[in-house]
């Protein structure tokens, strides 16, 4: 997706404003209107950039590979979205802190039960492969689906013979930023600074594996 004219000095922007600690929403409003930039690139802003220090923090965080059986936690709507996300041809795209992330999430859009169906499988299809560990999934209780999912997500397990969990809580946050022994999978930000265990950006490794993936950067974007 070719970005806006002006979308380089909004991001120039915002990072000035991020760095200062100016309030999220106020500078978001006031950088994405000065522009008049499109609701995605705003969700990319805002989702996608991130000061100086927590940048470093969430590099030594984030690690590119599995630790042979260490046990997997993953945020299993967050995962399974941004791949449905890219499966369904909508914007995907990498962040500042070189985790993928989607534009649809803040705006809720639903995607098809067949398209979380397949996402499923393509995930455990790679867990299959590159994990010897077991894998528990996490599911918001008060999402739709979530029940679903966490059934679903039991069967292929079991059909693949991994050793593993899903179940629905009500914040898999929580869940999430208390584990201490094994790692996490998620590119939630929150979930990311406040976790003590390492990060691994399971829905990116998937897409890289089963598609000839052309991913928009604002790494690169922005020459950092």
């Amino acid at each position: 997706m070719k970005p806006s004219t002006h979308f380089s000095a909004a991001i120039a922007d915002y990072l000035y404003l991020l760095e200062r600690d100016y309030p999220t929403k106020s500078m978001l409003k006031l950088v994405g209107d000065r522009y008049a930039l499109p609701s995605h690139e705003r969700i990319m802003l805002y989702r996608g950039l991130a000061t100086e220090n927590t940048l470093k923090m969430r590099k030594k965080k984030q690690i590119v590979s599995f630790s042979s059986g260490l046990p997997v936690f993953i945020d299993g709507f967050n995962v399974c979205r941004t791949v449905g996300s890219y499966l369904s041809g909508n914007f995907v795209f990498e962040g500042l802190d070189g985790f993928l992330r989607d534009v649809s999430e803040i705006h809720r859009k639903k995607l098809g039960w067949e398209i979380l169906d397949r996402s499923v499988h393509l995930i455990i299809e790679y867990l299959k492969a590159n994990h010897s560990g077991n894998i528990h999934f996490y599911f918001d209780k008060p999402l739709s689906h979530s029940g679903k999912m966490a059934a679903l997500c039991r069967t292929v397990l079991d059909e693949n013979n991994l050793p593993g969990e899903a179940e629905t809580v009500f914040s898999p946050d929580h869940c999430l930023t208390e584990v201490s022994d094994g790692l996490i999978c998620t590119a939630d930000s929150h979930v990311i600074d406040t976790a003590k265990v390492s990060t691994f950006d399971l829905a990116r490794k998937v897409l890289e594996k089963h598609f000839q993936t052309n991913i928009f950067s604002l790494r690169e974007f922005v020459g950092t």
